[in-house]
């Protein structure tokens, strides 16, 4: 709720700064101002989610891959963030991915690397997401060019500053992400490899060859049993 308050303390303050400074020199009323701060608002609004929607559904996919690199925040960056108290209000922010079907609010399941790797992308297209708009959210000034110094300006700025807030966390969170990501592909490495350490107890089903007591059985061929009867040897990955 504060998230969305502060909008509108903004807006306000938006609309008295013209009313204070502006409207003298250009001779515009407060009604002018109040109707220019609400069509401006609501301008960058859409500004923003047609460009949410050209990087997520026209842009390529394989720019947002989950092995893509620059995405993740490194060591220096995340110090910065957590100075700046990213820990204590970061779970205050809304989350938008429920927009794409894909709520980016918890992990709903950490030992899944489907999963994970559909969140890194889905993390991947939100950093796109934000840059764009933090960017292209300054043509908001075109609404009301004559007076983009009034208006434009100044919504432009908010708009970037509220898409950073979330560009940040999304940064910061990545690296754990690509972590825990790493853990259980090394988790699943390793339970293939004693599965297939294994060895298969005699078949007794018909048209299957009994290898007498003394002779040893065939080590590839337990390997590849084993192999099988785990469900081959991807890792889940997703990539």
């Amino acid at each position: 709720m504060l998230y969305y308050g502060f909008i509108l303390v903004c807006m306000a303050l938006i609309a008295l700064f013209n009313y204070l400074f502006a409207a003298p020199v250009f001779g515009f009323d407060f009604g002018f101002i109040a109707l220019a701060v609400v069509i401006s608002t609501v301008g960058v609004v859409v500004i923003d989610l047609i460009l949410a929607g050209i990087v997520r559904w026209i842009l390529p996919g394989a720019w947002f891959s989950p092995d893509k690199k620059g995405f993740a925040a490194g060591k220096r960056e995340r110090r910065f963030y957590e100075r700046l108290g990213i820990k204590k209000w970061k779970d205050k922010v809304p989350e938008w991915g429920k927009l794409t079907g894909f709520s980016k609010s918890r992990i709903a399941e950490p030992s899944n690397n489907l999963f994970i790797a559909r969140y890194i992308q889905e993390a991947n297209y939100g950093i796109g997401v934000h840059i764009a708009c933090i960017i292209g959210g300054f043509a908001v000034i075109f609404i009301y060019m004559r007076y983009w110094l009034c208006f434009g300006l100044w919504i432009g700025l908010i708009n970037a500053a509220y898409n950073a807030i979330s560009l940040f966390i999304l940064r910061y969170n990545l690296p754990k992400l690509h972590t825990l990501y790493a853990i259980n592909e090394r988790r699943e490495k390793k339970r293939q490899a004693a599965a297939a350490e294994k060895p298969v107890p005699a078949e007794t089903a018909a048209g299957r060859e009994i290898p007498p007591e003394n002779t040893p059985a065939d080590p590839v061929k337990e390997t590849a049993a084993a192999t099988v009867s785990e469900g081959g040897t991807g890792t889940g990955s997703g990539r």
